[in-house]
Parts: structure tokens; sequence; C-alpha cells
């Protein structure tokens, strides 16, 4: 089943109001650096508060989450990257 990305952060903001943690892929990608270390699994994740538009030119689509299989600290991801939420995978 296929979910536009917008869909699908949609889906996430209402599973993290109700804190029900979800499952997703995104390929990895540092600006700073202009790499990436792949496609990256993150496996019970709950979205957070972001950067607010005075901070980051990237508040839109640069989204938070804290990984919650691995305690991490809190954790980015650009939302053009992201490859499956849940059973479902993001096409553009």
């Amino acid at each position: 089943m296929d979910i536009t990305p917008l869909e699908a952060i949609g889906q996430m903001r209402k599973l993290a109001e109700a804190n029900v943690p979800f499952s997703f892929t995104y390929m990895s990608y540092n600006g700073s650096k202009h790499e990436s270390d792949g496609v990256k699994v993150v496996h019970k994740a709950i979205l957070r508060k972001g950067l607010r538009n005075d901070q980051s030119k990237k508040a839109d689509t640069l989204i938070a989450y804290t990984d919650h299989s691995w305690s991490e600290k809190p954790r980015f991801f650009h939302l053009a990257l992201l490859l499956t939420f849940n059973d479902y995978t993001v096409k553009p």
C-alpha cells in the first residue's frame, strides 16, 4: 500500500498525540558533509517537537523523533527522504 509523505507525517502525528509508537525507514543524509549512511530503520518511534522556523530554514521538512527501542537521544530525518511508515511505502 502506498502513502504520500504528507499523509504519512499526518498519521505519525496522530499516533504521537496518542503516545502510540510506530516504525519507519528513511535514507540518511548529512547536509553539512553531503554524505549518507544509507537506510536507517526505526522500530519504535514517537515524534517530538521539532525546530521552530526561527531556528532553521528546514523547520518544515526536518522531522524530530525519539527512538524508544534504543533509548537514543532525539533524532531528525528529512521528510523527503522517508521511505516507509508502518506497512506503507512512501511515494512522492
